[in-house]
């Protein structure tokens, strides 16, 4: 009421007649444009209130956000300003957006257009209406919680196949961590760390048999996002840091040897699912650290300039 007043001209309100008197405000919209658009608003503030008029210019301002638009809890705050004047902000709980929308005409209405309040004349019959909106108290905005801010935690087992270390591809298992700050968009780091067992046993090589067996970490820094609530991408900068043990057999002289391995890359990994997940991972890197194997006197290897690790395997998100 108080705004209201300040903004009528002094003439308006000593010589003209209340039905005269025009209010004009700027009615701003946030939030989902879904549940209230601006001219529904209008609509239904001015189905209340003839003396209420919005335009752009306007020095009042009626501030409309919708920080919820969930069924059956739809949460409208409405704020209204003028120069000079503390804004008192107003939040309305309502179970669905055309009741939010009735609730903030009605207090717009009501705040700058008194005469607009309904009365009750002795004829009229009272009847107790159905509860479908409360307004709380006026309280700062309250923060609201974004699913983006969210610390998620997984952790996945899958087989695993790698080409480079040894004359043919190995197979093996391997366990896999993330760790991720989730993000509205399409920054939200993640970091994943792995444990790789791999083997090949008696590869036949000129001079004899050779077998292998990688133990290797590797870490996944993974800066983006891509996908939506169930299917999510992120390519990553990756490593593989492990030691690659090789045996001979059948041969006159039978050795063993064990060796550090390791390789730098990128990465690229796919989770299908909420809390259980299928995960997939390719990883592709430059082998830094390249021996060469013989038998008999013969080289019969030498690790690949490229290692290639495949992933596939099931696992556990959390929290949802």
């Amino acid at each position: 009421m108080l705004v209201a007043l300040l903004l009528q001209s002094p003439s308006d309100t000593a010589g003209a007649a209340p039905d005269a008197a025009v209010t004009t405000a700027r009615l701003e919209l946030t939030g989902a444009a879904d549940c209230i658009s601006r001219n529904e608003l209008a609509a239904r503030v001015a189905a209340r209130s003839a003396r209420i008029q919005f335009a752009d210019d306007a020095a009042i301002v009626a501030a409309v956000a919708i920080a919820s638009a969930r069924p059956a809890n739809v949460v409208a705050e409405l704020v209204l300003s003028a120069a000079g004047i503390e804004p008192v902000p107003r939040r309305i709980v309502a179970r669905s957006c055309a009741e939010a929308a009735d609730a903030v005409a009605l207090m717009i209405a009501v705040t700058l257009d008194p005469t607009s309040a309904p009365t009750i004349t002795p004829d009229q019959p009272v009847t107790a209406p159905e509860p479908p909106v409360t307004v709380e108290a006026p309280v700062p905005p309250a923060p609201v919680t974004s699913e983006a801010a969210r610390r998620r935690f997984a952790a996945y087992v899958a087989g695993e196949t790698i080409f480079g270390p040894a004359p043919a591809v190995m197979p093996g298992i391997a366990l896999h961590g993330m760790a991720a700050l989730e993000r509205d968009g399409v920054w939200a780091p993640a970091v994943f760390i792995g444990l790789t067992h791999a083997w090949r046993s008696e590869l036949s090589q000129p001079g004899g048999a050779a077998s292998f067996t990688l133990d290797a970490a590797s870490v996944d820094a993974c800066p983006l996002r891509f996908g939506g609530s169930r299917l999510v991408v992120r390519p990553c900068a990756s490593a593989l840091v492990g030691r690659l043990a090789s045996a001979g057999s059948d041969t006159e002289q039978g050795a063993s040897a064990a060796r550090p391995y390791s390789a730098a890359g990128a990465a690229l990994t796919a989770t299908l699912g909420t809390t259980v997940e299928l995960y997939a991972r390719l990883g592709i890197g430059v082998t830094l650290l390249r021996d060469s194997y013989e038998l008999g006197g013969m080289i019969f290897h030498r690790a690949g300039q490229i290692t290639t690790t495949a992933s596939l395997g099931v696992g556990l998100h959390w929290p949802r």
